[in-house]
């Protein structure tokens, strides 16, 4: 697979959806919030519009909710807008990546013709990353994901503040809202930002929005860099509505305790399988050779299932595969077929 190519290939050569059971996505399996529904549906008129260029009701709402100030924060859309912003404007020169990561880090890193730094995760080592061995780099900035896609390893707050006593960091918090945890946010200063989709959370990719959070006068910078009318309208009235909705948060949040305790359990009983220990709402897994993931990737793609391929993360292999948490009725038909391959695969 291409080197940038990401998880949820639904689409046909003409652009139209396949009928997919898409495990290759990490996105919130409850679906969008009937608050952001109702919110699309009454907004929908207003399409004819701009956009507020100041989003002031949607910083009102990241601000009640994640209490960021407004000086502090910059709208997206998507996070990945983040990371070829910042890099726009910071102009790092030597750039670290704990791999395997996200590939947008790398490829923004690319687009402004910095030093890619690959900082080597080991599957032995349960892709720890070692903080005194970053600060051995020579490294003018860090990026990395809390957790960190595909590992799903979570890097504790000591070590970010170990790390931003001589680096400058980037911390990717995309999958924050999944976790009962402490986001870093409280740690952003001169040295540490931090970026945070909304899009996975409450199921809105194609609408697009995150934020970020950063010192006051980087954050003037960013904010003057980047296009007036990125969120649009919709994503700015959905984003109100279900920021507000703890509801939603909450049920989610109780949903991947149980669902992921029974998908993990269930798939380490699947004989020449390793399953990593997932933090949020996806798995890694590596098969014992490349054969048998590639033949379980294919022959589950027959079904129309689909699972992420790991091939193109830097640092990993054929042998591995991402899966997505998802409801307990989509977990068990990709159980049940992984299952059935596998002794298939096994018998033959």
């Amino acid at each position: 697979m291409k080197k940038f190519e990401h998880g949820g290939q639904i689409y046909n050569a003409d652009g139209t959806t396949g009928d997919w059971l898409d495990f290759s996505a990490n996105i919130n399996p409850l679906g969008i919030s009937e608050k952001i529904r109702a919110a699309i549906i009454e907004n929908l008129d207003s399409v004819k519009n701009y956009p507020d260029p100041n989003a002031a009701e949607l910083k009102a709402a990241i601000f009640q909710r994640y209490k960021v100030p407004p000086e502090n924060l910059i709208l997206l859309n998507g996070a990945a807008e983040f990371f070829y912003l910042y890099l726009n404007v910071t102009r790092s020169q030597k750039i670290l990546i704990p791999v395997p990561s996200f590939s947008e880090y790398e490829r923004a890193a690319r687009a402004i013709n910095a030093e890619i730094i690959y900082f080597y995760t080991h599957a032995e080592e349960n892709f720890q990353i070692d903080a005194e061995k970053i600060l051995a780099q020579n490294a003018d900035l860090i990026i990395f994901g809390r957790p960190q896609n595909p590992t799903g390893n979570l890097i504790s707050l000591d070590a970010i503040k170990k790390i931003s006593a001589n680096k400058n960091i980037l911390v990717d918090e995309s999958f924050i809202d999944f976790l009962k945890v402490e986001s870093a946010r409280q740690l952003v200063s001169g040295k540490i930002s931090v970026v945070q989709s909304l899009t996975k959370i409450l199921a809105i990719p194609g609408l697009r929005l995150g934020f970020a959070v950063a010192e006051k006068n980087l954050a003037e910078k960013l904010n003057a860099a980047k296009d007036v009318w990125n969120v649009n309208f919709l994503a700015q009235k959905a984003g109100v509505a279900a920021l507000a909705d703890e509801k939603f948060f909450d049920d989610t949040r109780n949903w991947l305790q149980a669902e992921k305790n029974f998908f993990v359990e269930r798939l380490k009983k699947i004989p020449r399988l390793q399953v990593f220990e997932p933090t949020a709402n996806f798995v890694l897994l590596k098969f014992d050779t490349a054969e048998i993931a590639q033949s379980m990737l294919k022959k589950l793609r027959q079904e129309k299932i689909l699972l992420r391929s790991c091939e193109n993360f830097a640092g990993l292999d054929g042998r591995f595969l991402r899966s997505a948490i998802r409801s307990h009725e989509e977990n068990l038909k990709l159980l049940n077929a992984m299952e059935k391959i596998l002794n298939l695969y096994i018998s033959n």
